[in-house]
């Protein structure tokens, strides 16, 4: 799970930390010295914040899509993105009009 880098040993991180929160982040929380890993709250569970025997950190959300498809038409120009598999808009191989391919988020 990768965590937002937020320094929370000061007031300032702990009080982004709960912005961050309020504003529909996820969190993730672990006990204090428990040498545990970080565990996810449930979307909807409240914090208690709890500072003092509590550890907590904001779940890093992907910048992107974790899949895509891309069209490339004839010189590797981009003619269209695709969330899902498109219909075949032409055969691939040397005599295609357009090639598509899948791209898929490296830290999956």
């Amino acid at each position: 799970m990768n965590l937002e880098q937020i320094d929370t040993s000061t007031t300032a991180g702990k009080a982004e930390v709960m912005r961050l929160a309020a504003e529909g982040r996820r969190v993730a929380l672990r006990g204090r010295g428990s040498g545990l890993p970080w565990d996810k709250m449930d979307l909807g569970d409240e914090a208690l914040w709890n500072w003092g025997g509590t550890d907590y950190a904001i779940i890093a959300e992907s910048a992107g899509p974790d899949e895509m498809w891309v069209t490339f038409g004839h010189g590797g120009f981009v003619i269209a993105t695709h969330a899902e598999r498109p219909p075949l808009l032409a055969q691939n191989g040397p005599d295609a009009k357009c090639t598509t391919v899948r791209y898929v988020r490296a830290d999956q």
